[in-house]
């Protein structure tokens, strides 16, 4: 009797198992934003709201992203040297992310169009 309930329990799990098969997110709390498995590179617009050069971060608060699955949000990243010289709190730009899995940098901003 053990046997053929332990072997229902696991029929019941393996056929559960597609259901979450889908992308994975990065925060429950943010639904639309899916996990990308390799680096992509996408263009996106937003406004800077804080820069840290100690830690080497920039927070921006951008724009949907649909070519990595992201909606509209604000955020830290890292970002190059370069991109930190340039930015200033304020500034509308339009930049540059790559993303890794969950580690997303700033490789290059430039003033957004209006």
């Amino acid at each position: 009797m053990k046997t053929k309930v332990l072997a229902l329990c696991l029929v019941g799990t393996l056929a559960a198992a597609p259901a979450f098969a889908g992308p994975l997110q990065m925060d429950p709390n943010m639904p639309g934003m899916q996990h990308t498995a390799r680096p992509t590179e996408a263009q996106a617009v937003g406004v800077i709201k804080a820069i840290d050069l100690k830690q080497g971060t920039i927070t921006l608060q951008h724009q949907a992203i649909p070519a990595i699955g992201w909606p509209a949000m604000t955020m830290p990243f890292h970002a190059t040297p370069d991109v930190l010289k340039q930015a200033k709190v304020g500034d509308k730009v339009q930049f540059t992310l790559h993303t890794d899995g969950t580690n997303s940098t700033v490789s290059a901003i430039k003033p957004a169009r209006s």
